[in-house]
Order: C-alpha cells, then sequence, then structure tokens
C-alpha cells in the first residue's frame, strides 16, 4: 500500500501552513515595537498604527515586519506635525509625497522609491475618501534593459579600483565582477559565497542555487577578480555585505558607502547583467545554452538586446543560411 500523501492532505497542509503564516504576521502586527523610533513617541500613535497595519492583512512575518516599519515611521513623523490620528487625514497623497520629500532626504533614491510606493499603496487600502489618483510620477527613469558601453565598463571598473577603502574596493569590483562575469540576478549576486566558486573544465564557475539553479563559468577578466577574493576572504559573502530579510533596497544600501564621481555610469544591476547577455551574443554563444546559463526560460530578454548587436553583412548572413 503507498504511503505516499494525497493531493487532499498536501493541500489541507499548505492551507495550514498558510494560516500559520497569517497568524505570525498577525501577532508581529499587534506586538510590533519600533527601534528607531523613542518610546514615547511610539505610545501616542502604537494603537493607531497597529490597527492599520493589520487592516492591511499581510501574509506573512516578513510582509508584516516591513508594512509596520513603514507605517510606524509615517505615522510618528504626522502626528509630531500636527496631524490628528485620523486615517483620511494622514493618509492622503500631500502628506505623503511632503513625508518622502522632507523625512526621507537621507534614504537612497531607490529605497525612497520604494517607500512612497508602499505608503501610496498602503494608503489607498484604507482610506475612501482621501483623494488618491491611479498613479504617481515615477522618481526615477522608466525602466529599459540598456547595456553598458565597452567605455562605461571601463569607467565603472575605474571608478572600483580608486575607492578610499578596502571594503569599498572589494564591495564594488565584487558587484562589477559577478554582473559582468555572469550575468547573476541581484537576489543571486547578494546571497553567493565563496563557497560557491568552484572549478569545471578548468574554469572558475559561480555555483547558483534556487528555482534557477546553473552553474556559470566567469567570463574574463572578471574571473580573476572573484578568485582573488575566494583565495584572501574565504567562506565569506563575495559582495563583502550581508543583506537583512526585510531589506526591500539592498543594493541601494550596499552603494550608500561607495564614491560614485559624477561622470561615473549608473550603476543598475540590470544593466550589468543585459552587459553580460549581450557580449555572449556578440560572440555568438548558442542561444539555448546561453538561456540556461541565464537563467532564462523565454526570449523576450534577448528581444530587448537585437538592437545593440552589430549587423551582418549579406553575404556572410546568406553564406550560414545556404550552408550544407
Amino acid at each position: 500500500m503507498s504511503t505516499a500523501p494525497s493531493e487532499c492532505s498536501s493541500g489541507t497542509e499548505s492551507v495550514n501552513r498558510h494560516a500559520e503564516e497569517l497568524a505570525h504576521a498577525t501577532n508581529v502586527v499587534r506586538g510590533y515595537r519600533p527601534n528607531a523610533i523613542r518610546p514615547e513617541h511610539w505610545k501616542l500613535v502604537a494603537q493607531f498604527t497597529c490597527q492599520v497595519g493589520l487592516d492591511l492583512e499581510p501574509v506573512d512575518r516578513r510582509r508584516a515586519t516591513e508594512t509596520m516599519r513603514t507605517l510606524s515611521q509615517f505615522v510618528v513623523w504626522a502626528h509630531r506635525q500636527g496631524m490628528p490620528l485620523d486615517r483620511e487625514t494622514i493618509f492622503t497623497p500631500d502628506m505623503v509625497e511632503r513625508y518622502i520629500a522632507v523625512a526621507c532626504g537621507h534614504l537612497a533614491e531607490s529605497s525612497r522609491a520604494t517607500r512612497r510606493s508602499d505608503l501610496r499603496r498602503f494608503s489607498a487600502a484604507v482610506t475612501r475618501k482621501a483623494p488618491w489618483p491611479p498613479r504617481a510620477q515615477r522618481l526615477r527613469g522608466d525602466y529599459a534593459i540598456v547595456p553598458y558601453t565597452p567605455a562605461e565598463v571601463a569607467r565603472l571598473l575605474e571608478v572600483a579600483a580608486h575607492q578610499r577603502t578596502a571594503l569599498q574596493r572589494r564591495r564594488l569590483s565584487a558587484l562589477l565582477a559577478i554582473g559582468l562575469g555572469t550575468g547573476a540576478y541581484p537576489r543571486e549576486a547578494r546571497s553567493a559565497t565563496t563557497d560557491d566558486l568552484v572549478e569545471r573544465h578548468g574554469r572558475l564557475c559561480l555555483r547558483i542555487p534556487g528555482d534557477r539553479s546553473r552553474l556559470v563559468p566567469v567570463s574574463p577578466p572578471h574571473d580573476v577578480t572573484l578568485d582573488r577574493i575566494r583565495v584572501e576572504d574565504p567562506g565569506s559573502s563575495i559582495l563583502g555585505f550581508v543583506t537583512k530579510g526585510w531589506d526591500r533596497a539592498p543594493l541601494g544600501h550596499l552603494l550608500e558607502d561607495i564614491d560614485l564621481p559624477p561622470d561615473c555610469p549608473d550603476l543598475k544591476a540590470h544593466r550589468l547583467r543585459a552587459t553580460w547577455l549581450l557580449q555572449h551574443l556578440k560572440h555568438r554563444v548558442h542561444l539555448n545554452g546561453l538561456a540556461q546559463m541565464a537563467g532564462v526560460t523565454s526570449w523576450k530578454t534577448f528581444g530587448h538586446l537585437m538592437a545593440y548587436l552589430p549587423p551582418i553583412d549579406e553575404a556572410s548572413l546568406f553564406e550560414e543560411l545556404t550552408r550544407r
């Protein structure tokens, strides 16, 4: 007789796990105590803020913590501005925009954008009369897959080499090496350790676990950078930076202490990955193999990069299409 769990029992376990997570999230909200807010300030708004957090119904502990961290800082700020503890008064577009402009200037642009997006979403969900428009103007430009030019890559590497401290040089050089050398997704790069750097077929490779598990050979000259980190600091995070589980903008926090001069290209993880892909496309790496190394299951990303591929002369193209 088979002992494999039935579909029914599997579904019941899933429902139970979901219910447990919801219960944990509720407990996080109800028992939340902010570390960055003075107790006397939090005491005045705690009940109001926790009720808003409960009404937002976060689905797990991590989201509950993120929600309460964002809500608590905003509500305390608004209350100290003289606002009454009324949802329709606090959670308005003007108040959110003013908070981002006045109280969040110390945050990186990506962090400010995330916080504003969260507050707008929260506010629209907990108010009925507040005049929320369909969409706000973005703090940053539209997302586009634009690879770096060779000159931009050279400038980024130069900036990394001339950072003031060894830790700054390590972090920026490692980020560039992983992005330009392996095309790893940002989350994969953040979790990679030197133990994930292994040798296969005489090449240094990055072992990437998870849903897109794969072994990616590191493109030169970035293999030299990663191998040096592996030798000098075994068992460590490759980036020399450990992110918090609740961090919504880890790359922005990693770069907060990095000196980026005015002429430095805008540093984006997806542009590093796009540059890695383009270099392999230019060298005519087999598309199926490249898709496997990139951890993609569709051709959409390649479509964005077609405009950056060099043209093929007609005679060579015809020769390839009529091969025997």
